[in-house]
């Protein structure tokens, strides 16, 4: 059984599904969880174009990041896992920095397993989209765990809170 499961969680409905897997197996085998959400500045900005203020955006993105991890860790509590260590990153390039970030934070504490939810798209829209799985799967040699979510992007799975 696992021993230290490492989640990553982005705040959208795609990994609520890998946090809900991942709590349960924590819980099951009474494991450590450790929940990681990657601030990526740059995508942020694009996003939130009416904050021109850089130190602003960055604590606003911050902000945002330390909300979804604490709802992460109340879910985790409420579950049976007593305790959720919580790693805020930062890549300020966004993209490829950030499947780095994780993959780094994730080896560095010591995960046996990282888990991370996927939409699942196939086709144009994987190749116009890319996939965070696939760029996890070749940088990373943890045992991976991916999660697809049930629902499409146009369908979100209801607040896990």
């Amino acid at each position: 059984m696992y021993q230290h499961l490492t989640v990553a969680l982005d705040g959208s409905h795609n990994a609520r599904p890998a946090l809900i897997e991942a709590v349960r197996l924590a819980a099951a085998g009474k494991a450590r969880l450790s929940l990681v959400h990657v601030v990526s500045l740059h995508d942020f900005a694009i996003e939130s174009v009416g904050l021109l203020d850089s130190g602003a955006l960055q604590a606003e993105a911050r902000g945002r990041g330390q909300a979804i991890l604490d709802e992460a860790a109340d879910y985790a509590r409420q579950m049976g896992v007593p305790q959720a260590d919580c790693f805020l990153l930062e890549a300020p390039e966004g993209g490829s920095s950030m499947t780095q970030a994780l993959v780094d934070c994730a080896t560095q504490i010591a995960s046996d397993l990282l888990v991370i939810g996927t939409h699942g798209h196939r086709g144009w829209r994987h190749l116009l989209m890319g996939s965070f799985a696939e760029e996890i799967m070749r940088k990373t040699t943890l045992p991976l765990l991916v999660v697809r979510n049930p629902e499409d992007d146009d369908n979100p799975l209801p607040s896990i809170g």
